[in-house]
């Protein structure tokens, strides 16, 4: 008996990974049975300018703040994303993903004269650029049909901008920038059960008198893309944290695995985590905490010419001749619990960076934002039944 038991086990384990090849090889141009590929992006399109210089003005000398934000505000005015974002639609129409997760899909705004002095009452709403409505006329004007199914509104601040003087009265208007994630879809793909939130843990910190709150949040759609449907989930979580941030980084990684946690359909997780594989586990960054919670990063399962898949981060004013890219902090994770230990989880992956060569520059030589997209072509296989 214990001869045919150990004969049985081992015929298990041989015939387990034939099984599981066979699931890659068989039906479908080699696809696993009724799985087809799901192609998807991350893209930060970057507002325009380093918002930290009113975070330092802010701690250093908070009557400089006005002079900061104009200068932000001048700096994304220069780095122009009306022409960026033919450069962007360009990397979108060349691979065609059907799921796009968008970060820093800024609108930005303005009031004048300002009335932020005099308790802001008025929320400034005349539109100076709304990234999104430019992102989709370039993608529309390329012929690509996509719809937005989702959006999450995070940070929403107001503050004052020096203009200039009246004599020797300084003058002031009110600029303010809305910060969002955003979830495009291919026409055609349908997208259900729209989940939009905000992180408990975020970054307060007292500005011009104020306090501002830099919120940041997740959205999340069921889509279905080719009979089969996905978890589909876009978030950019706070910068790794220096002397002005705590680690709400690892809090907002936290919250996310366990909002996430009950989801039995494939998760694809895209986004900016401000945090890569180079990070140390013992500081829980949200990179380990996303794998701890049994998430693949995609680029690690990559086939093909070896890379290092490096997204972040070029010049702030994006005049830089030769990329800046050393970290690699925008990514796409998959979950697929298949209930059946030897079955893949993840088939191979087309991957690519996305904005990263000199020939992806604007007319005018701007790289198309600060950060490189990632793209990825994936096989989920189907849960063992």
């Amino acid at each position: 008996m214990r001869r045919f038991l150990t004969t049985v086990l081992t015929l298990a384990l041989l015939v387990v990974p034939l099984a599981t090849t066979e699931a890659f090889a068989s039906g479908n141009n080699g696809r696993p049975n009724g799985v087809g590929p799901v192609r998807t992006a991350t893209y930060n399109l970057y507002l325009g300018a380093d918002i930290f210089r009113v975070v330092e003005a802010a701690v250093v000398d908070p009557e400089t703040v006005p002079v900061a934000v104009a200068q932000v505000v001048s700096i994304m005015m220069g780095t122009d994303f009306p022409e960026r974002s033919v450069a962007i639609a360009d990397q979108i129409a060349r691979t065609r993903p059907h799921l796009i997760g968008l970060q820093e899909v800024s609108l930005w705004r303005y009031q004048t004269p300002g009335d932020f002095f005099d308790g802001n009452p008025v929320p400034a709403e005349y539109v100076l650029y709304d990234f999104l409505e430019i992102f989709m006329a370039a993608l529309a004007d390329r012929g690509l049909k996509y719809e937005v199914a989702g959006v999450v509104q995070n940070a929403d601040i107001e503050l004052p901008m020096f203009v200039g003087f009246d004599g020797t009265t300084p003058l002031f208007d009110d600029a303010r920038l809305t910060d969002r994630d955003v979830i495009l879809v291919q026409k055609g793909v349908q997208t259900s059960n729209l989940l939009a939130a905000n992180y408990s843990d975020k970054v307060s910190l007292p500005i011009a008198g104020e306090v501002g709150e830099f919120l940041r949040g997740y959205v999340a759609v069921d889509a279905k893309v080719k009979g089969r449907e996905y978890r589909v989930v876009n978030s950019h979580l706070e910068v790794a944290p220096p002397a002005l941030f705590p680690p709400v980084q690892t809090l907002q990684a936290l919250e996310l695995a366990t909002v996430l946690a009950p989801e039995t359909k494939p998760i694809i997780l895209v986004g900016d985590f401000n945090s890569s594989p180079e990070d140390n586990p013992a500081d829980l960054p949200p990179y380990w905490i996303m794998t701890a919670a049994g998430y693949v990063d995609t680029w690690t399962r990559r086939v093909g010419r070896p890379g290092l898949g490096y997204t972040c981060c070029q010049d702030e004013l994006l005049t830089n001749e030769e990329s800046e890219l050393d970290e690699r902090i925008d990514l796409i994770f998959v979950r697929n619990d298949t209930d059946f230990p030897a079955w893949p989880d993840l088939g191979p992956v087309k991957a690519r960076v996305l904005g990263a060569r000199e020939r992806d520059k604007t007319p005018s030589g701007l790289w198309p934002s600060d950060h490189a997209g990632v793209f990825a072509k994936l096989l989920i296989p189907v849960r063992w039944k």
